[in-house]
């Protein structure tokens, strides 16, 4: 009797532990699925935020390609592509010999022509708000050739007249919310196109440039708060 009475003990204890393994295993399962789940949905959510950041930065990129070529497109129309000089970092440059005579930082009757339509495009180019949310300044540089002169003085004078012919051809362009866009400065003669003696290359050497500077704080600030929004 007492025989039958343990292995029946032992039976009801079987019945009992089996089935608590199971949902033990099952409940496993479950938190090694729920944690697939939360890595896989995490994985979502960092392809997105790397898709969001790579189309920012794009944009970012695209922005400056966009104004150089608007003020690339004009001078072309203007002066001819074989005047015109695309260098690093987007930068444009027209020949310094159709805005201003020898030696001089008055802009010629011809330079008053070529300003009095690119200041059209750099006021389009402010108004479009997509575009200048990232813009810091349009950038005028003067350079000079190597023929001994005060070429600090003529490049940073010749910058400085256009930036105030500009102004003056389109009064708009004078205006605080237009004009915080632009700044000038001379480089003299130490950053030639290029560095051969010849009167050809003194007169490549010899241009303004426009060279457009993007707002890095904003567009990196624009980068946080998409990190921080997801």
């Amino acid at each position: 009797m007492r025989f039958r009475k343990r292995r029946f003990e032992n039976e009801h204890f079987e019945e009992h532990y089996w089935p608590s393994f199971t949902d033990m295993m099952a409940m496993i399962v479950l938190v090694i699925l729920f944690i697939a789940i939360l890595a896989f949905v995490q994985m979502i959510y960092d392809a997105y935020d790397q898709t969001v950041m790579k189309q920012e930065l794009a944009k970012v990129a695209d922005v400056k390609k966009h104004i150089s070529e608007l003020i690339e497109k004009q001078l072309e129309e203007n002066v001819g592509k074989d005047k015109i000089i695309r260098g690093p970092n987007n930068t444009i440059s027209v020949e310094g010999d159709i805005l201003f005579d020898t030696g001089s930082a008055e802009i010629s009757d011809e330079g008053k022509k070529v300003l009095d339509h690119l200041a059209g495009v750099f006021t389009d180019i402010i108004d479009q708000k997509d575009i200048s949310n990232y813009l810091y300044i349009i950038l005028v540089e003067g350079h000079t050739d190597a023929v001994p002169y005060d070429n600090w003085t003529l490049s940073t004078e010749r910058a400085v007249a256009v930036v105030k012919y500009l102004m003056k051809t389109n009064p708009t362009l004078s205006q605080k919310n237009y004009a915080q866009y632009f700044a000038a400065t001379g480089y003299s003669e130490f950053k030639p196109v290029t560095e051969e003696q010849t009167q050809e290359a003194y007169q490549k050497n010899r241009r303004i440039s426009f060279q457009i500077i993007l707002d890095d704080e904003k567009w990196q600030d624009r980068l946080k708060n998409i990190i921080s929004a997801n």
